[in-house]
């Protein structure tokens, strides 16, 4: 693991308890919140139908989840980069208030047609989560560790940890339109301008805030391995590494400005379409067909220069033939099997329906309409928000375990990552009814997924086996 020659020793916790301990009562809350998603929507999706807009009920029980994750992910963060002990300790006690005021506002904030107290309850998490990010990101740039700031690493993670931030701050603007309305006709007249009517701006920035603020948090995942596991590479191996991690940050970079510029420039720079019926490029509505482009720098860039760096760090040879222990073994195994799975189900299935979308597109009366709307729902629910989470908890998990219990969950785990993607696999391409055999595929995978979560509860040591930094 890479180290600072000075660590930030900081003393964190509650009432008595470690912030170990603490984080890990509020995952175990996470766990009951995620499987109380089944008496929300069964099978679990935000959108009602393909042809109706995202529940309001759903949207905001599923960000309960999601911000609690962001919150915990970034936590790793602190402590893996070391950062100094204020932000440590802001991004410690904003976690444990975003997981609070996220699952409890979550499971009571179904409506806001008779009271907005419950919205604004649970818009305490969001702000908390603002917090966190900024922290973060003031963290970084402050950093006092020079091998860190001179690293390809230091890019993606402050690349990913800015690209989040906008993304939040631009779900704070869709909270005050969704909270207060057009104020003072402000918001329609700016929307009006750029050529849309409210709801139509109120999209486009939806479309920027949830693909930004997922593909930045996986980011930061990623900047965790780049870190962690990546010491001492050398030859083909450190090349590799090295140009995937700049691969990976381009990606982000270019997907943020993209979808910046879409959201706020107006109707005359919507995202274009590439490959398409009509030729390499065609602008947005022009074609019936074609890849976004958003979705082919995440797809390429983004997951590919992933998908080599985790590899570059798994089998790439090290100085003086040193070799990753065992257990961080076990858990880059799990990682490039999970990272994998969302480059098939997502790149691959997205592709192919976004090529094909005269045939696939879910908003519209197609022979396979059905298909692609079970890949909207499968590829967020599972792809992009259940196997993130599964990755940051293979790395969360492997500090609090022997070698032989990190094993065996490693093994719980990655049976759970297969049979959730084969059961999306099939939902995707073979039968897209609600409880067709997609669903119990994936209910059985996400029960491996639970099991495992148990097992990390029950066996997990009270104090770091492994240091998060030396």
């Amino acid at each position: 693991m890479n180290s600072i020659k000075k660590p930030n020793c900081v003393k964190l916790g509650i009432a008595g308890y470690s912030w170990q301990r603490v984080i890990k009562l509020l995952l175990i809350a996470l766990l009951i919140y995620a499987i109380g998603s089944v008496f929300i929507s069964n099978p679990f999706s935000i959108f009602v139908d393909r042809k109706t807009p995202v529940d309001y009920s759903r949207i905001m029980y599923f960000h309960g989840l999601t911000v609690g994750l962001a919150g915990v992910t970034c936590l790793s963060i602190s402590q893996v980069f070391n950062l100094d002990n204020l932000y440590k300790k802001i991004i410690f006690y904003c976690t444990v208030s975003t997981i609070f005021f996220g699952i409890t506002g979550g499971a009571i904030n179904r409506s806001m047609e008779e009271t907005k107290l419950l919205l604004w309850y649970q818009t305490l998490s969001f702000f908390s989560l603002d917090a966190i990010l900024v922290a973060l990101f003031i963290g970084l740039l402050n950093t006092q560790n020079q091998i860190l700031k001179y690293s390809p690493t230091y890019y993606l993670v402050t690349t990913s940890s800015g690209s989040a931030i906008i993304a939040a701050l631009i779900g704070d603007l869709m909270g005050v339109i969704l909270d207060f309305g057009d104020i003072g006709g402000g918001f329609s007249a700016y929307a009006n301008h750029i050529g849309y009517s409210l709801t139509e701006w109120n999209d486009n920035l939806l479309r920027a805030h949830s693909d930004m603020i997922v593909i930045a948090i996986i980011g930061l995942i990623l900047s965790i391995i780049s870190w962690k596991y990546s010491k001492n590479l050398t030859g083909i191996a450190k090349t590799l590494k090295i140009s995937s991690e700049y691969m990976a940050t381009i990606g982000l970079i270019l997907m943020t400005i993209i979808l910046v510029v879409a959201g706020f420039a107006g109707v005359n720079w919507q995202i274009p379409h590439i490959f398409t019926e009509k030729g390499f490029y065609a602008a947005r509505g022009q074609s019936v067909a074609g890849i976004d482009l958003v979705d082919f720098v995440i797809g390429t860039l983004f997951l590919f220069g992933g998908l080599f760096m985790i590899l570059a760090i798994l089998f790439g040879k090290r100085i003086n033939n040193e070799t990753l222990s065992q257990t961080a073994k076990y858990t880059l195994g799990g990682l490039l099997l999970t990272w994998s799975c969302i480059i098939i189900t997502v790149a691959g299935m997205g592709f192919l329906q976004e090529y094909q979308a005269n045939l696939y597109s879910s908003s519209n009366d197609v022979p396979l309409a059905d298909f692609g709307f079970a890949f909207r729902m499968l590829h967020l629910d599972v792809s992009l928000i259940l196997f993130p989470a599964i990755m940051i908890m293979m790395l969360f998990m492997q500090h609090f375990l022997q070698e032989k219990q990190n094993q065996a969950i490693q093994w719980g785990l990655r049976i759970g990552v297969i049979l959730c993607t084969i059961g999306s696999l099939v939902y995707m391409t073979i039968n897209p009814t609600a409880f067709g055999p997609g669903y119990w595929i994936v209910s059985l995978g996400f029960t491996f997924v639970i099991g495992g979560m148990i097992y990390f509860f029950v066996k997990s040591s009270e104090k770091e086996i492994e240091k998060f930094h030396l």
